[in-house]
C-alpha cells in the first residue's frame, strides 16, 4: 500500500468517525424534561409532602435531580434508577406507594369505599321510588 492509498485510508476513516459521533452521542443526550419526568416520581427526604423532586426547591431535591441526570447519563433506565434510588433511600422516597404488600391497600381501600359508596346511593334511590302503578 503506497502513501498516499494509507493517507486515503485514514482520511476516510477520521470522516466516518466525525460523521457518526453526533449521531451516537445524540441517541444518549440527556434533556432536564427527561430528568424531571423521572424526579416527579419521587418525594425527596426533608421536602413538604405535597411536593415531589420535580417541584421541591430545598437542596435535597436539586441533589436528587443531579444523582437522576448522571444516573441517566450513565445509561441506566427509569426502572433501574428506581431500583437504586429504593435501595438507598428506602420506600419513603417513592412519591407513590407501590402497589404491593400494605401499598395495595393504599390503591385498593378507595376504590373499594367508592364503589360500596354508589350501591348505597343506587339502593337508597331505588327505595324512594313510589311504586310503578300505584
Amino acid at each position: 500500500m503506497t502513501m498516499f492509498q494509507r493517507l486515503i485510508a485514514i482520511a476516510a476513516l477520521l470522516s466516518t468517525l466525525l460523521l457518526v459521533t453526533p449521531v451516537l452521542a445524540a441517541g444518549q443526550t440527556v434533556t432536564w424534561q427527561d430528568v424531571l419526568d423521572i424526579a416527579s416520581q419521587y418525594h425527596p427526604p426533608g421536602c413538604p409532602p405535597s411536593l415531589t423532586g420535580a417541584t421541591c426547591q430545598e437542596r435535597q431535591a436539586y441533589d436528587l435531580r443531579i444523582e437522576i441526570f448522571r444516573l441517566l447519563e450513565q445509561g441506566k433506565t427509569p426502572a433501574e434508577i428506581r431500583q437504586i434510588l429504593v435501595s438507598e433511600y428506602g420506600n419513603d422516597i417513592l412519591a407513590a406507594p407501590p402497589a404491593q404488600g400494605v401499598g395495595a391497600l393504599v390503591w385498593a381501600v378507595p376504590a373499594v369505599v367508592i364503589i360500596l359508596g354508589l350501591g348505597i346511593f343506587i339502593l337508597i334511590v331505588r327505595g324512594r321510588r313510589p311504586p310503578v302503578g300505584g
